[in-house]
């Protein structure tokens, strides 16, 4: 049997709920249920094809339901559940010697049925697991995998999704393969260094490839079970966010003459240091500008497409953001796949804080998820947990460390903070970096009692926004758009925190958040249903406060002019240079110095144009807003990533006049023909269904995301519809 994949993502069979046990069973079947195969046997109505639908895996179970305001607003208002998958595969004849059932994450408590075998339990939404099913397929014949999830508990405090939510798939071996989840590959200094692991023995190949498929370096081994190589590169390039330079390495198995097995790693060349003034990377020192995000996303909950991971990773880019914290929990495999394409530096997180077997377990699989990524730098072993202040979090942390470094010794190993962080005997002593949760205050005593470590602002001035509003209103349970007026009480303002961030022991930091997410409403409770705290709203559209951050996040000069849906006499910007001169239709109404990176005016009266001019370091800058006309034309584009491998069209939309100018207070219904993934408008009060053929817009924008195939007509009251073809 030659080595390949089977993706069983698509198509799959749901039962919301669970089966209950027959009450009486014959003798014979009963018996039968309680040997090998026959688990499912004495489930009443699991045979029944009436108990089942349809649906597509990745699966989110919690976006088909509606919102319920008895439902914990913490959790998005939604109900939580158990649920069935099942699936029906047909495998060739053949001997098969290995097949291992690989998923990349189930959100509930899940366990796993083959041919009526249970293969595996596992207690944590976040983490990768498999099991080795080859002994219990049946080759030429029908085979069925059936997953039951309950999803009652809660793994965190923010809306977590329910289901199969991440890819499913089978990796077929022969008895000689690569032990890919044991395989460790590495930059050391010029050198890519490679640990593989194998079943049996035989010839390990290492081939690296640059950037353009050309062959730079390669090697070959003999052995048993494990090898080791390094391979020099003459003139390497080196990764990093502002240059993702990517190497690919190819590793064969071979004996006999014969390729058993192949696996692909990518490999960027770069080298890390933390120091008790900060971190350097490739040998400079380098300041940490972070933002911290879950991963749920507008209209598609938990389950979000590796295209829309693409997209909110380069929306955060947009805001000068150079590393990414998983908050908080281990991320998926296709975003650490972005993150070294695109350059994003990634903390990833473990999601549980203690030495249960279970959840080593789950830092184990986190640690080898992420160690082949170039992008992971830092590995977070908890948030904000009870203990962290005491003596026994010290000893839970430093086990935890220790497991870490069991399997990677090549990166810092750190915990996001809250509390007790100047308290003797507490979690960070055991800890490579000093990562605090806002405190500012505790930044310099904190370097004076470990002037040995690095420090880490882990979670930063969180500020409360909704994207469009130009005035709090707490009875409609929004907030100014532009961060002025409600940074979370638990934190420092942004200007505060970024100039806390410049000490020079202080490595840099991530604010929260980069989007909003479902889920913890605070300071509201229903009928809000997501965050207000998202630079970025849940559809990744810019809110104010996101152009406040570019200013202190982006290196070179900016300057924009802040946009409300309703036209305001205060004229807002935000820059960093000195001081900007406003014009109102041509007449100038002054130069005002920046205070914070904002500087205001005020306008009374009707006006057609504003132009802002500023200047930095020699450079001119300008920004214009134009008041826009009555409504004319429906705006679609499509920002999913380009390229063949693209699977969705991300559709974001709104109306504008007949010069392309956004009407920002249109708030009308937008109507979708054609097969919906998921729709959404950034709204955090928003009730719609995340998978209706219609929705309000908010702010004057909405989003459609829809299959790449096939066609999809937009209609809106008052202008031509919109067909968007595979084209587009």
């Amino acid at each position: 049997m030659a080595s390949f994949d089977i993706s069983l993502s698509g198509e799959w069979l749901f039962h919301m709920g669970d089966f209950p046990r027959k009450r009486k069973v014959p003798s014979g079947e009963y018996q039968f249920s309680a040997k090998t195969g026959g688990a499912l046997k004495a489930l009443e109505g699991f045979g029944n094809p009436a108990a089942w639908r349809e649906i597509c895996v990745p699966h989110d179970w919690l976006t088909e339901l509606p919102y319920d305001a008895q439902e914990d607003a913490s959790k998005g208002c939604k109900p939580r559940d158990m649920a069935w998958y099942k699936k029906r595969f047909f495998l060739p004849d053949g001997d098969v010697a290995s097949a291992e059932l690989v998923f990349d994450g189930v959100l509930g408590e899940g366990t796993v049925f083959v041919n009526g075998v249970i293969v595996k339990r596992n207690f944590s939404g976040y983490n990768r697991f498999s099991a080795e099913i080859a002994d219990y397929l049946m080759p030429n014949a029908e085979n069925e995998i059936a997953v039951f999830v309950d999803a009652r508990r809660h793994e965190g405090w923010w809306y977590e999704g329910a289901g199969i939510y991440r890819p499913v798939r089978i990796l077929f071996r022969e008895d000689s393969r690569i032990l890919r989840e044991e395989c460790f590959i590495r930059s050391e200094g010029d050198s890519v260094v490679g640990d593989v692991c194998f079943a049996g023995e035989g010839e390990i190949l290492a081939t690296l490839a640059d950037s353009e498929g050309r062959e730079v370096a390669a090697t070959h081994i003999i052995g048993k079970e494990r090898v080791h190589f390094a391979l020099a590169l003459d003139a390497p390039m080196y990764w990093s966010p502002e240059m993702p330079y990517l190497y690919h390495l190819s590793v064969s198995l071979v004996k006999d003459g014969q390729v058993y097995d192949r696996a692909e790693f990518p490999v960027g060349l770069r080298e890390i240091c933390w120091t008790p003034s900060g971190m350097t990377l490739n040998g400079t020192p380098y300041r940490i500008k972070g933002i911290c995000a879950h991963q749920d996303h507008a209209g598609l909950g938990a389950a979000v497409p590796a295209d829309v991971e693409e997209y909110r990773i380069v929306r955060l880019k947009s805001l000068g953001a150079n590393a990414y914290r998983c908050a908080h929990h281990a991320p998926s495999e296709t975003l650490l796949d972005a993150c070294d394409r695109l350059g994003m530096l990634v903390m990833v997180e473990n999601r549980h804080f203690d030495v249960s077997e279970d959840t080593l377990a789950q830092l184990d699989a986190l640690v080898r998820l992420s160690r082949n990524h170039p992008c992971v730098f830092l590995y977070c072993m908890f948030n904000e947990e009870p203990w962290q202040q005491e003596l026994r979090g010290k000893r839970i942390a430093a086990k935890m460390r220790e497991r870490v470094r069991m399997l990677d010794t090549t990166r810092a190993v750190t915990g996001a903070q809250d509390s007790g962080v100047l308290s003797h005997q507490n979690a960070s002593e055991a800890l490579d970096v000093i990562g605090i949760n806002y405190n500012l205050d505790a930044y310099e005593e904190c370097h004076a009692l470990y002037p040995e470590k690095g420090i880490l602002g882990t979670e930063n001035s969180p500020t409360f926004a909704t994207r469009g509003v130009a005035h709090t209103d707490r009875s409609a349970q929004v907030f100014a758009d532009d961060g002025s007026e409600y940074p979370a009480i638990f934190s420092q303002p942004l200007p505060q925190t970024m100039e806390a961030v410049q000490a020079p022991f202080v490595a840099g930091c991530f604010v929260w958040s980069g989007f909003d997410h479902g889920g913890e409403p605070n300071p509201f409770e229903y009928p809000s249903v997501a965050s207000h705290w998202g630079f970025l709203d849940r559809c990744g559209f810019d809110k104010n406060i996101a152009n406040w951050l570019r200013t202190y996040y982006l290196d070179e000069p900016f300057l924009r002019l802040a946009a409300f849906a309703e036209r305001e006499e205060r004229v807002l910007a935000f820059t960093n240079a000195e001081s900007a001169e406003l014009f109102v239709d041509g007449v100038s109404f002054g130069e005002v110095k920046a205070k914070e990176h904002r500087v205001e005016w005020t306008v009374t009266g009707d006006y057609r144009e504003l132009h802002l001019v500023a200047k930095k370091n020699g450079q001119e800058l300008s920004d214009s807003y134009i008041t826009p006309g009555q409504k004319a034309m429906l705006s679609v584009t499509d920002v999913a990533p380009p390229g063949d491998h693209a699977s969705v069209r991300i559709l974001n939309v709104c109306i504008t006049d007949a010069n392309g100018v956004p009407l920002l207070s249109e708030n009308g219904m937008l109507y979708i023909d054609g097969k919906v993934l998921g729709v959404g408008n950034g709204d955090p009060n928003g009730h719609h269904d995340d998978k209706a053929s219609a929705i309000r817009l908010f702010g004057g924008m909405a989003q459609v995301i829809t299959s790449r195939t096939g066609e999809v007509t937009l209609s809106y009251e008052g202008v031509a519809s919109v067909t968007v073809k595979e084209e587009l």
